[in-house]
């Protein structure tokens, strides 16, 4: 059901961020590397940019061609491999930058701050900031077609966000004492977020009623934190990652246990999970702290 491929390696310190690019795939590192993988050749992968002592959080891309990342002292790189002139490096938050998400023209960074920030990607310019919470900002998500963003917090507190507005409309418990990782449950037909964190269990709302979400069953998921998790492009799937080690594999339907990835016996990570990226229906990619990058077939 979760069968290993391949594995690469090139990173110098623990991944943190899995982006897709043209013919494959990013990975950004806490050294301060970002990399372009090949998809069909392991051993084809070069360092597009690498910014000194910038230890890397987040990821997103732009449809330019460049990229956005966020490190750990509060800066917000963007880079352009094909144009390095271009690169810009901005002091945006007082603390790390740990989510990062490119709606249209618009960019998202979430902070250790509390703060959410608006960019507008033509510019480079911010455009606005929303003080959210007193605690550090861990991951957000949007709602595809509408302005309804998820952000998790430190505390374990999920924020519901309109963009457009940049105002906070709904505050509910996630995961306490920390939400690490959010996603919106695709071909459903209303907004529902599942989200992960540091007790380990996967939980959620139903958002069809923004300011009154109902209660979704938890499931006890892991050992340790999740780091992270994402559903597959047709929603049938959805992949957690986390801190005990393992990958796993659910039923986006009936929330069945499908498939434990670890160590011994699928020659999985030997440290903690921190990232996923599905490159397809039926291809997973993984990265972490023992700075190796797996590849995994679904079916």
């Amino acid at each position: 059901m979760l069968r290993r491929t391949e594995e690469r390696t090139g990173h110098n310190a623990a991944i943190y961020a899995l982006q897709p690019a043209p013919d494959g795939f990013y990975s950004a590192a806490a050294d301060g590397l970002l990399v372009h993988w090949h998809r069909d050749d392991v051993n084809l992968g070069h360092a597009v940019a690498t910014v000194e002592g910038g230890k890397f959080l987040c990821l997103a891309t732009l449809e330019d061609g460049g990229l956005v990342a966020g490190d750990l002292s509060g800066g917000v790189h963007w880079l352009y491999p094909d144009a390095p002139e271009r690169n810009l490096h901005v002091a945006a938050h007082t603390r790390g930058v740990f989510a990062v998400l490119r709606l249209g023209e618009e960019l998202f960074t979430a902070g250790g701050d509390g703060v959410l920030i608006r960019w507008n990607v033509n510019t480079r310019r911010t455009v606005e900031s929303l003080p959210v919470s007193g605690n550090s900002l861990r991951c957000i998500a949007n709602y595809p077609g509408s302005p309804i963003l998820a952000i998790g917090a430190s505390d374990g507190t999920v924020y519901t966000v309109m963009s457009d507005e940049m105002s906070v409309v709904g505050k509910n418990v996630g995961n306490p004492p920390s939400t690490f990782c959010i996603a919106f449950q695709p071909g459903i037909g209303f907004p529902r977020m599942i989200f992960g964190g540091r007790d380990a269990r996967l939980n959620g709302f139903d958002l069809a009623f923004v300011k009154m979400p109902r209660p979704f069953t938890a499931i006890d998921a892991h050992n340790t934190t999740i780091n992270d998790l994402a559903f597959s492009p047709n929603g049938k799937y959805l992949a957690t990652a986390s801190r005990d080690k393992t990958v796993k594999l659910w039923d986006a339907e009936t929330w069945e246990l499908l498939k434990v990835a670890e160590v011994v016996r699928d020659r999985g990570h030997v440290n903690s999970v921190n990232c996923l990226l599905w490159l397809d229906d039926e291809t997973l990619i993984t990265a972490g702290d023992d700075r190796r990058i797996l590849t995994w077939s679904v079916g």
